[in-house]
């Protein structure tokens, strides 16, 4: 995997402005969109009235409107969501088409982040570490007249490489390709949203809320999403895994970056820790990343 280049990213930008764009945006997310500043973005959710995953973005502000960073196979799902729950709050809602994402090496970003901040302005240029894992990833948000401008003050090359930034994700434990097959299939704190602090648990109500409330507070979080690493065999979605012919999971994003919904808990997690699990056609196995609490 290229490291030392940038790459264009397979996401979009839809933004928010008007008077009302902050209590919009508060009364659905899962996250504080009062943390979000000129100097600071969040991640961010939008779950369904159970607390199910439906979509997952990066929120920035850029002088005086909110900026919704998503992937592309969501982005038009979600924008007609939010029109859907604009009803008469006086919000601007549009696709900001002209605008790109693109991934740079992290050591890029450290280096002319003098001030040690989540987003700084880069000869006018927007660039912002992703806020679910420090010190890991950071993006750039160029109009697409200005890429060969943005490569070429940051003295960089572009790669033609795909799938780079969801590999890695993948690397990291965090799903991004494919995603579209988590919706309505898992909670939020299934998801690992707590850990990648794209859930405030003080900031009242929104969408979602009271289930995942309820799930944290009475510790009823006994699945958790996995990326796998495959052993032998192909991974199919939708396949049972098993643990000594127990079934302890399924296979729910296939292809070249699988991810399975485990049962793990405190007491049993170390039996299942880098151990050969199964499926109709493969054996795999699940590595808890660092940043996880079980």
């Amino acid at each position: 995997m290229e490291t030392n280049k940038a790459y264009i990213t397979l996401k979009g930008f839809i933004s928010i402005k008007g008077e009302d764009s902050i209590d919009f945006i508060q009364n659905i997310i899962s996250n504080n969109i009062k943390k979000v500043t000129d100097n600071n973005c969040i991640f961010s959710s939008l779950l369904t009235p159970q607390g199910k995953f439906l979509f997952e973005f990066t929120i920035l502000k850029i002088k005086n409107y909110f900026l919704i960073e998503c992937n592309t196979e969501l982005i038009k799902e979600l924008f007609n969501k939010l029109l859907n729950y604009k009803l008469r709050s006086k919000v601007e809602i549009q696709f900001e088409n002209d605008l790109i994402s693109i991934d740079i090496p992290f050591i890029k970003f450290k280096n002319i982040n003098i001030n040690k901040l989540n987003v700084i302005n880069y000869k006018n240029y927007i660039i912002f570490e992703d806020p679910r894992i420090k010190n890991t990833l950071a993006r750039a948000v160029v109009e697409k007249s200005k890429i060969k401008e943005f490569l070429n003050d940051l003295k960089i090359e572009l790669s033609n490489g795909k799938y780079l930034l969801e590999k890695k994700l993948f690397d990291l434990g965090i799903p991004s390709k494919d995603i579209i097959k988590l919706q309505n299939q898992i909670f939020s704190l299934e998801a690992n949203f707590l850990e990648l602090n794209g859930i405030d648990q003080k900031k009242g109500c929104y969408i979602g809320q009271e289930n995942t409330a309820r799930m944290y507070l009475k510790n009823k979080v006994n699945k958790r999403l996995f990326a796998l690493q495959t052993i032998s065999g192909i991974i199919k979605e939708g396949q049972k895994i098993t643990l000594d012919n127990e079934e302890i999971g399924k296979v729910l994003i296939d292809d070249l970056f699988p991810f399975a919904l485990i049962k793990i808990n405190r007491d049993n997690k170390n039996l299942i820790i880098n151990k050969e699990l199964k499926t109709d056609t493969a054996i795999i196995k699940i590595n808890i990343p660092n940043w996880m609490v079980i």
